[in-house]
C-alpha cells in the first residue's frame, strides 16, 4: 500500500496553501509567462524586481504585479529617455 503525505490528507493544511508571496525562480517565470532563462537574464540585468540574500533569489508577487502594471522598470535607461546634449 503506497504511503500518502499528511498534507494530502488534510484539506486545510498549510502545505496546500501559498503561505508567502515570495516565489522561487521557476514559479516566478511561470507567473510572468516567460522561460526560466529569460527571467534569469532579466534578473542579471536588474530589469525585473527581485530580492537576493547570498545566492538565494526570490521574487515578490506584489512587486512583480506593480512592475507589470508600470510597463517598464524605472531604473532602466533607454535611448529615448537619454538627455540630449
Amino acid at each position: 500500500m503506497p504511503h500518502k503525505k499528511l498534507s494530502d490528507a488534510l484539506p486545510n493544511s498549510s502545505a496546500n496553501q501559498d503561505p508567502t508571496p515570495w516565489m522561487k525562480p521557476v514559479p516566478a517565470a511561470d507567473y510572468l509567462g516567460v522561460s526560466l532563462k529569460t527571467l534569469r537574464n532579466w534578473t542579471s540585468a536588474r530589469y525585473v524586481p527581485f530580492a537576493k540574500r547570498g545566492r538565494v533569489v526570490r521574487y515578490h508577487r506584489a512587486q512583480l504585479d506593480a512592475w507589470l502594471s508600470r510597463g517598464a522598470c524605472p531604473g532602466r535607461a533607454t535611448l529615448a529617455n537619454a538627455p540630449r546634449t
